[in-house]
């Protein structure tokens, strides 16, 4: 008898003890039914949710926790047992809670919370955990109202960096009606680079995609897919076999798969399978060109990546997404020809390009692709009057850079030219960035030879005078020799 009575006085002690017991220094407190959280730092778009994790009752200033009903079975035979204390520490600043009947202690700390999060956060692809609210932040705070008093679980849905510590965790009990939760998250990006921003049609290009592995805790499916959709003037040059991924150093074939469908390569990860490399970089790589289709001057050639991602561990299907996009440019060389005297457009005269390698434009009429090769084999271009009453022609296809006009024909009854013309295509950046690029254009004057004399022409006129001339001249010597003779005989 004298034992029940002790064990009857022991609980009644331990019920006090929890009636009297707060969260400590992480408390919070709301009157039931008005509790609020303020979560901050967010991000414009994205959605927060919170799970209660222990449900509070009050009485009087007093507070007792007991495990809310669906997170049982985590704090009993899952990974939250090892937050649950069978005695209170040294300090005696644990919680107490009772657990199946049982007198024990929350031990989740300003130590172990982040852990406790994480291990938190695994639970809630089960179907047994429940949402207590999803709200999605129109600017950078959101705000839960109507709360029950508890512990709960701050989750930005679709983060892959969760915050630290108490930023995710939060009590509400009942001395002041609000809590603030700061958030840390950030989501899954992706990055697109290309070795060239300007290109000759049928250059090589390198695109660069980067991304990291996200934390997939808490899911039991993950997509992680990008899809990079090249323009109408841009064609692959890798195979999907040819295309490449690293993750951290290391290539890696298995858990990745690549297919390209036209103008679209996908690459997917299975992410569930590569979490023991959480937080590295993933970089995928592959060559493409410019083809006959690609905007000249007027507008880029442009590439877009979008990555899909997981953001709800409660929805398997359920996904966002994030985009970049890559620009190349590509312009032309064009030659006006006139009159050096009177500006008069003159058709007929004929021109090859060289490159600052000493190269010469060649063209490939069926797919636009230039190369640069010897002078013997460059293509030639010849100037015509267009509608705009100019003497034009043009080099397209060409990435920025110096360039030299060689005149290999003159119109006619003009003089070929003896120097090359310099000629420039430039670009225009914004933060070292291109975007936009300008024509190189060369206005080339020719100015016309001395006549050369012509039979039947004014040069006949000439050596006839000339001709007669010298004539002249010797009938005049013969005559003025006659009289000097004269003069001599007579004396």
């Amino acid at each position: 008898m004298t034992k029940k009575i002790k064990s009857l006085l022991g609980i009644m002690m331990a019920l006090a003890m929890i009636l009297s017991a707060g969260f400590g220094s992480s408390k919070v407190l709301a009157a039931g039914g008005n509790g609020e959280i303020e979560v901050t730092g967010t991000t414009q778009g994205k959605s927060y949710s919170i799970y209660k994790i222990f449900d509070l009752t009050q009485s009087g200033e007093n507070v007792s926790y007991t495990i809310a009903k669906e997170w049982e079975d985590f704090f009993t035979n899952g990974a939250g047992k090892e937050y649950i204390a069978d005695k209170n520490n040294e300090q005696g600043n644990l919680n107490p809670i009772v657990v199946s009947g049982a007198v024990k202690y929350i031990n989740i700390t300003n130590e172990n919370i982040a852990d406790f999060a994480k291990a938190a956060l695994g639970e809630l692809n089960k179907e047994s955990i429940k949402k207590t609210q999803t709200k999605k932040a129109l600017g950078d705070s959101v705000t839960f109202s109507g709360l029950e008093l508890g512990y709960y679980l701050v989750h930005p849905e679709g983060a892959t960096d969760k915050a630290d510590g108490q930023n995710s965790i939060v009590s509400l009990t009942s001395t002041t009606p609000k809590a603030e939760v700061k958030v840390k998250a950030t989501y899954p990006t992706v990055e697109k680079k290309v070795d060239k921003p300007t290109a000759d049609i049928g250059q090589e290009l390198t695109y660069t995609l980067t991304s990291k592995v996200p934390d997939t805790t808490g899911y039991s499916k993950y997509t992680f897919k990008m899809k990079d959709t090249l323009s109408k003037g841009l064609t692959f040059i890798s195979k999907p076999e040819e295309v490449t991924v690293t993750i951290g150093s290391d290539p890696i074939e298995e858990h990745v798969t690549k297919k390209i469908n036209g103008q679209v390569l996908e690459v997917s990860f299975d992410m569930l399978q590569l979490q023991d490399k959480v937080g590295q970089t993933i970089t995928i790589t592959y060559k493409a060109k410019l083809n006959k289709d690609a905007v000249i001057t007027d507008k880029a050639n442009p590439n877009e990546v979008t990555l899909e991602y997981s953001n709800d561990p409660k929805d398997p299907e359920s996904t966002d997404t994030t985009k970049d996009n890559e620009k190349v440019f590509t312009a032309k060389v064009i030659v006006n020809k006139v009159d050096g005297k009177d500006q008069k457009a003159l058709e007929g005269a004929k021109f090859k390009l060289k490159n600052d390698q000493g190269k010469y434009y060649k063209v490939d009429e069926s797919t636009k692709e230039v190369t640069w090769v010897d002078k013997e084999e460059a293509t030639e271009v010849e100037t015509k009057i267009g509608t705009d009453g100019k003497a034009t022609a043009s080099f397209e296809g060409l990435a920025a850079g110096t360039y030299y006009l060689v005149e290999t024909k003159a119109p006619e009854g003009y003089n070929l030219l003896t120097e090359e013309k310099v000629v420039e295509i430039k670009v225009t950046k914004e933060n070292e960035t291109v975007t936009a690029i300008i024509d190189g254009q060369a206005t080339v004057e020719n100015n016309s030879g001395v006549e050369l004399p012509g039979v039947g022409g004014m040069g006949t006129t000439l050596f006839t005078i000339l001709g007669g001339g010298v004539i002249l001249i010797a009938l005049f010597g013969l005559a003025k020799g006659k009289v000097k003779k004269g003069k001599e005989l007579k004396i």
